[in-house]
């Protein structure tokens, strides 16, 4: 997955549930503020896990190992988190869970302008470089006729079709392969 997708799917999963926990609280009429907040916390938590789980997926390749060694920094994280909140006077339960909503909504904002300067990009080189049919299908014969003009070309598609056909093809088949060719 690339990069806009890997931040794209992160925020729908933000997104997602958060508005699985709104939806919750109101089937179950206990919409309020501490569902709100709630709501909050668990997306920003789920958006947090998604963005470590890409880390570790950059960082190992392999998704079942990316998915094991999430898991296990998931637990790890949870049980530090319980133990520096016991050992520290001045932060609460509720503190901790401001400062991951706070985190969570400047790596979102971040990737929302990541995800704004990519695409602005790709149509910004879209709108300098248009290519029209009629140049694209020029520069496509320029590279044919060279094909045909150079021999090492021109053996490399005998052999190719040889290999294919299981006999030597003719001059004229080579020629029209090469003419049919996608480039």
């Amino acid at each position: 997955m690339d990069r806009l997708g890997a931040k794209t799917l992160k925020i729908i999963v933000f997104i997602g549930v958060f508005v699985y926990f709104l939806y919750h609280g109101i089937s179950h009429g206990t919409f309020g503020i501490n569902t709100v907040t709630g709501g909050f916390l668990l997306a920003s938590i789920a958006y947090l896990f998604s963005s470590l789980f890409g880390l570790v997926l950059n960082l190992s390749g392999n998704y079942i190992i990316a998915v094991v060694g999430t898991i296990g920094l998931i637990f790890f994280f949870c049980f530090k988190m319980d133990e520096v909140v016991a050992k520290t006077s001045w932060l609460s339960e509720d503190g901790m869970s401001v400062i991951l909503i706070i985190l969570a909504v400047f790596c979102l904002i971040r990737d929302i302008i990541i995800i704004k300067n990519i695409l602005a990009a790709r149509t910004v080189q879209q709108e300098e470089f248009p290519i029209s049919s009629a140049e694209k299908e020029k520069s496509d014969s320029v590279i044919r006729s060279q094909m045909k003009a150079d021999p090492q070309s021109v053996l490399n598609v005998s052999n190719m079709l040889e290999n294919q056909w299981g006999r030597k093809p003719t001059y004229e088949e080579i020629m029209d392969c090469i003419d049919h060719m996608a480039i």
